[in-house]
């Protein structure tokens, strides 16, 4: 099990209790993650998707988008997932009895698991899953190709990450809408699970929802604190811990800038 971490707040590194570890969590997301790379393997759309969110976000890079030089995210929502999953083996290079498949956690609290899913050397998911209703599930990925996760300039790029990551944190903290919207891809997907009724959902917030909710932040707070798991050449993935809550967050490159492009949080319980 991997556990890579960069941690800095204010230029003072975290204690590894900054993260966490919950073996249940862990034990309950990995089939999930294994089922989902099988299901490509195997040329199964119904195994992809019984364990994905109907609203599942997941994003990668499509790099030089047809020559022009510009990079472009590429989004994969179940709907594209269930055809994907039907020809993405197609010439049998991939076998669910000898390819591999790659779980390595992050992250993991009661509620919310952040894992690498390493599909033998043909592609690697970022993903986040949580428990809604339930069931376990997953509901947040960013993803791309098995030759980017090699990255010789990882430690800029974890530094690179952790500074975006301290910005968004930080327009949370100060009220600063316009420094969020800086470093988040213009479709980001932010989004957590309403909890405590007879019903739980995801629940998704609107660029004009986020302004409504800096608008009624208490004027004092305090700083959040920025935990960077990781950053291969394309995607990274990282942690914030503020007072109110916990976030976790992906990033793709995108035209040599690092974006937020899915975020998921959950209420700090007081």
């Amino acid at each position: 099990m991997r556990r890579t971490l960069v941690a800095l707040c204010a230029g003072f590194a975290l204690s590894p209790s900054g993260w966490a570890e919950d073996p249940q969590t862990e034990t309950a997301l990995r089939p999930l993650a294994e089922t989902f790379a099988h299901g490509f393997y195997s040329r199964d759309a119904d195994m992809v998707l019984s364990v994905v969110h109907p609203e599942l976000s997941k994003i990668g890079v499509w790099s030089n988008f047809r020559g022009t030089g510009v990079d472009i995210t590429e989004e994969l929502p179940p709907g594209t997932l269930r055809v994907l999953g039907q020809v993405y083996n197609y010439d049998n290079r991939l076998s669910v009895e000898h390819s591999t498949v790659g779980v390595d956690f992050f992250d993991s609290t009661a509620n919310v698991g952040v894992f690498q899913l390493t599909a033998d050397t043909d592609w690697y998911d970022f993903f986040l899953g949580t428990h809604i209703n339930g069931q376990w599930v997953l509901v947040n990925c960013a993803y791309g190709g098995h030759s980017q996760i090699d990255n010789p300039n990882r430690a800029a790029d974890m530094a690179d990450v952790h500074d975006v990551v301290m910005r968004y944190a930080a327009g949370w903290d100060t009220a600063d809408y316009d420094l969020i919207e800086s470093v988040i891809y213009q479709d980001a997907d932010r989004r957590h699970v309403v909890r405590g009724g007879e019903l739980e959902f995801l629940q998704h917030e609107t660029l004009e929802m986020v302004q409504q909710q800096l608008l009624s932040r208490p004027e004092h707070r305090s700083a959040s604190q920025v935990m960077v798991f990781e950053a291969n050449r394309r995607t990274a993935a990282a942690r914030i811990n503020a007072p109110d809550r916990s976030e976790w967050v992906f990033l793709q490159r995108l035209n040599d800038e690092w974006k937020i492009v899915n975020m998921f949080w959950e209420a700090v319980q007081t």
